[in-house]
């Protein structure tokens, strides 16, 4: 893996005691640190950490460090310490490994989380609530956890106002819990995900973040064996270093679950209605598109359309029969949690039943021709780059040797085009900055694409 020189470097890393009473009472152990990671995820309202540093102070035994201490960590760019990329704070949460260096060092890797996790760890309760699924999981958030919530262009769930009973949940419980109940009128999963960038949650929806423009349209992230290190060093940083494929091209998976086609019966034991639907994954592709989210092509690289078995397309079959029993009319004038109700849109109406099982397809697409790579970290720092976005990707490969003036560059399509980006892992050393991403390829190359 080719080194990268990134400006950005760890400014401050500070422990700070359980029984410290102030800031002021700090320990530095910037000197010492040999490794940092981050862990973003677009399905957690929550970072994961990992430090790891050399303890040649004695600070295990002077500080009792047991894994409730707290650590400062600062990062940006060396050359501009006044304006700090990233300023977080983080609980130990154990001590994952040490290894003893020498009769008066040792080095310890240590897990961190942020503090709204250590909160959620020693909290649970029961309580109603009659409003949004969103604006309760607001609430959780505001009163429980001590945390804000930004609405990145997120307009509310279709499900509208419930009453709504938590079980004896701790609140991250809670929140995940409503989380998987609401959806945008499409049946698009809501997120609430944590960002190195801000202190509050983002909660929005996977309709509004598909709306968003690719971040690096004027200069793809591109990948070729064939490639030279640039002169222009900006490029360099739009370098691919490795990638690996998740195999998320399994189709099979797709039709096992249900996702290309199944059957979906809902039977309302309050009424005695009962409803039978052929759900499919064209529908909702189909809806995509109508909805501006996707390319009609991209359905190519979700699934064969045209693919027949037994003289049969494929969609057309029903893998999987899912059967459901429902109720309603618990609460009178508000649905609860479970009822399936038909939800007024427009001219249109939508049965909120069907929205569970387009909720359940979508979720399957996303994992469908999922991807990771590897790159240098500097664009992620300086560009403010998280989970939600997205990016775009050129895969390479030549025709002749030579250098990048030379030759003749053909783009893969199968592998290149828009992709999702669901996790980051951010890595800082001393010597490198790596950065890794998880993505879910969910667009093609627009036909209007130019090298």
């Amino acid at each position: 893996m080719a080194e990268n020189n990134s400006q950005y470097s760890i400014l401050e890393a500070a422990i700070i005691s359980s029984s410290a009473t102030s800031e002021d009472n700090m320990v530095d152990i910037k000197s010492n640190v040999i490794e940092l990671q981050f862990w973003e995820h677009i399905g957690k309202p929550y970072i994961d950490a990992r430090i790891v540093f050399i303890d040649d102070m004695g600070l295990k035994e002077a500080l009792g460090i047991q894994g409730t201490e707290r650590i400062r960590i600062v990062i940006g760019d060396a050359q501009h310490p006044e304006e700090p990329a990233i300023i977080k704070y983080f609980y130990f949460a154990n001590i994952a490994e040490t290894e003893r260096l020498n009769e008066r060092s040792e080095m310890l890797s240590v897990n961190l989380v942020e503090e709204h996790v250590y909160v959620d760890a020693v909290k649970q309760f029961s309580r109603s609530y009659t409003a949004n699924l969103e604006d309760i999981i607001e609430s959780i958030c505001n009163r429980d956890l001590g945390k804000g919530v930004e609405r990145w262009r997120f307009k509310g769930s279709v499900q509208g106002q419930r009453k709504i009973i938590v079980p004896y949940m701790s609140p991250i419980a809670a929140i995940q819990w409503l989380k998987i109940r609401a959806t945008t009128k499409i049946g698009s999963p809501i997120y609430l995900y944590s960002s190195l960038y801000q202190d509050e949650l983002v909660m929005s929806d996977l309709d509004n973040l598909l709306s968003e423009d690719v971040i690096n349209g004027d200069m793809p992230f591109r990948y070729s064996k064939a490639l030279q290190a640039s002169d222009d060093p900006r490029r360099n940083l739009y370098e691919i270093i490795e990638f690996n494929e998740t195999g998320g091209d399994n189709s099979l998976s797709l039709y096992e679950s249900g996702a290309i086609g199944s059957l979906y019966s809902n039977l309302d034991a309050g009424t005695g209605n009962s409803v039978d639907d052929h759900m499919t994954i064209r529908d909702i592709i189909d809806e995509f598109y109508t909805n501006g989210l996707i390319s009609p092509e991209s359905i190519q690289s979700i699934y064969d359309p045209t693919l027949l078995i037994d003289g049969k397309l494929s969609d057309e079959y029903n893998s999987m029969h899912i059967h459901q029993v429902t109720s309603s009319g618990t609460y009178n004038q508000f649905p609860s949690y479970h009822d399936e109700t038909t939800l007024l849109d427009g001219n249109n109406d939508i049965v909120e039943s069907r929205l569970k099982v387009k909720n359940k397809i979508i979720r399957a697409i996303m994992k469908k021709n999922m991807l990771d790579i590897g790159m240098n970290g500097t664009f992620f720092f300086s560009g403010s780059v998280g989970v939600g976005n997205k990016v775009r990707l050129l895969f390479l490969s030549s025709n002749a040797e030579g250098d990048n003036k030379d030759f003749v560059e053909q783009i893969d399509m199968r592998k290149s085009g828009d992709y999702f980006i669901i996790a980051i892992n951010h890595k800082l050393t001393s010597e490198k900055n790596i950065t890794q991403l998880r993505l879910s390829k969910l667009g093609e190359l627009p036909d209007d694409f130019k090298l």
